[in-house]
């Protein structure tokens, strides 16, 4: 306390937040400090001083009171009437209470414990400010099903009375009645009944299954792929995102009885996944699932519930991880008809990548079978339509264990293999043998030719191909855009041109490939330039037209407004 604002004497006795000044205030400042910690730290201190000093009581003090505002005679029980739509964010203003005081006392207001305040796990779905009297929402509020009140609550014994259906045992999710006790600093005080309705609005559907799954697998080269989640083998079913309207009521009408339902995929990959009529979620039938060209997809599935202006939709992102399963690799050899004292190379690819090479065994043919007629086979493939098989036997080659290998003049007429062992970045299963490839030769080993020939395109009908207007990246154009060697050499193909940017080549055999969805109406020809190159360097080109042909599009319909 201070007689003069500025000199302090600490109130014995006075350590609580609540003082009811004394015959010994009279004519004093009261000063009231508080010393607290926040998250920002501790020993904080902050302090009020009164307005005025106090006066000594001559008039017995006014407790506050509530004005009856619901003016309804018949309901003495409703005091005080407040709303507020559902699932509004927790602190949504529902409305105050004020109440007056004809000694105009600074109010204290606080909610009583009632079964409508918490729920039965103790949440408070409603606070107040405890000097303005506004109520606030505690936690979001549902008005579709009933919830369980608090369990623990002292009930709501006193005055004013109450519903007769009002207990602890009632549970109602669109009315909730509290208490509100305004106290004066002499502890006067007056309580009202305040029952807060909760205003029913459209909802969208939620998913059924709380933990339905977002991170799903599938496996690729599978003959038909299925789409899983948890340990791998469970599949991605038609319930498994089921949804449900908190809307519809069982018992009878609702105002917004949505209990039709639609599924849709959205997101990155929508074009390549789709719920089939089964309401399976799959890939479209014509998409190849391969780890190496895309190891994952993202789609967000949405349900609808209603019609017209009442669909609503919820959402869920999934993302699907493509399990990377063994590829078959593919082996090369530098020279398709080889000859004496050049070298053929050996080569090993693996769209699983991370070859290791362990072994190299080059082998050559024992004798080349020949035909009905007697005449020696001119190639070392076996014949599938007589059954012939070209090759009767192999012979490992001394010194033949590396990735190259130089005929001699034992190989002329033989025909050459190359066997390579080797892993990759897929694991074997224990006890599993390493990967193994095997390329032979096309014919069999020739007597070194003088001079070098180049590559040649020889059939000039093949300049032109023809794809159909938004077919799907990775698709063949016609047949391939081969070149021929007379000395047999492995050949590499690559694309230039004005409009290579658009599509794609294979290395090996020149067949174009679709890189990008092709539009008709944007563009209906495009111009690329395939070379044909072989080991030593010679190479030839061939300028190719790819013609776009037209597919029936959907129509699209735009509205336009004029004055």
């Amino acid at each position: 306390r201070s007689g003069d604002g500025t000199t302090w004497t600490d109130i014995e006795g006075a350590i609580s937040p609540a003082r009811v000044p004394t015959p010994d205030d009279v004519d004093m400042y009261l000063r009231a400090r508080v010393t607290y910690s926040d998250k920002f730290g501790t020993g904080k201190t902050a302090s009020a001083v009164s307005a005025n000093r106090v006066e000594a009581r001559t008039l017995a003090n006014a407790a506050p009171t509530f004005a009856d505002q619901d003016g309804d005679a018949t309901t003495p029980y409703v005091d005080i009437a407040r709303s507020v739509e559902e699932n509004a964010a927790v602190g949504t203003p529902i409305g105050s209470v004020p109440a007056t005081d004809a000694d105009e006392d600074i109010l204290f207001y606080e909610l009583l414990d009632t079964p409508d305040l918490g729920d039965h796990r103790g949440r408070m779905r409603f606070t107040i400010d405890s000097a303005t009297g506004q109520i606030r929402v505690g936690k979001v509020l549902g008005a579709d099903a009933g919830e369980r009140e608090d369990e623990d609550s002292t009930g709501l014994a006193g005055s004013p009375p109450l519903p007769d259906d009002e207990g602890a045992d009632v549970a109602d999710n669109s009315e909730y009645v509290l208490r509100v006790r305004a106290s004066d600093p002499s502890t006067a005080s007056a309580t009202v009944n305040v029952i807060v309705t909760v205003a029913d609005v459209n909802e969208p559907p939620r998913f059924i299954h709380e933990d339905a799954p977002t991170l799903l697998r599938v496996r690729e080269n599978a003959t038909s792929p299925s789409i899983t989640f948890g340990d791998g083998d469970t599949p991605v079913d038609a319930g498994t995102y089921d949804v449900v309207d908190l809307d519809v009521d069982e018992t009878g009408p609702h105002p917004y009885d949505d209990r039709s339902y639609s599924y849709s995929v959205s997101g990155p990959d929508k074009d390549v996944l789709a719920f089939d009529s089964a309401g399976v979620l799959s890939f479209r039938e014509e998409h190849e699932i391969d780890y190496e060209e895309q190891s994952s997809y993202s789609i967000t599935v949405v349900a609808h519930s209603g019609t017209g202006p009442r669909r609503l939709p919820a959402t869920l992102d999934l993302t699907i991880e493509v399990v990377d399963e063994e590829d078959p690799g593919e082996a090369v050899l530098s020279q398709r008809e080889p000859q004496v004292d050049r070298e053929v190379h050996a080569r090993v690819s693996d769209p699983d990548g991370g070859v290791r090479i362990k072994e190299w065994v080059w082998e050559r043919s024992d004798e080349i079978t020949v035909d009905e007629g007697g005449t020696p086979s001119a190639e070392c493939l076996d014949d599938p339509d007589t059954g012939i098989d070209a090759v009767g036997g192999w012979t490992p080659i001394d010194g033949g264990t590396s990735l190259v290998y130089t005929p001699g003049a034992a190989d002329v007429g033989r025909c050459l293999r190359a066997t390579a062992t080797y892993t990759d970045n897929i694991e074997n299963p224990v006890g599993a043998p390493d990967e193994r490839l095997t390329e032979v030769t096309e014919a069999p080993v020739q007597s070194r030719r003088p001079v070098n020939a180049a590559p040649q395109f020889l059939v000039q009908s093949g300049r032109s191909r023809r794809v159909a207007e938004n077919t799907e990246a990775g698709h063949d154009i016609g047949r391939p855009v081969e070149a021929h060697d007379e000395d047999g050499d492995l050949l590499i193909y690559t694309l230039g041109g004005p409009d290579a940017a658009s599509f794609d080549i294979s290395r090996n055999n020149g067949q174009l490939k679709t890189k990008v969805p092709l539009d008709y109406e944007a563009k209906r020809s495009h111009s690329v330039v395939v070379t044909a190159t072989d080991p030593f360097g010679a190479s030839d080109s061939i300028d190719v037209t790819i013609n776009v042909t037209d597919v029936d599009n959907p129509p699209v319909i735009t509205v336009s407004t004029g004055g």
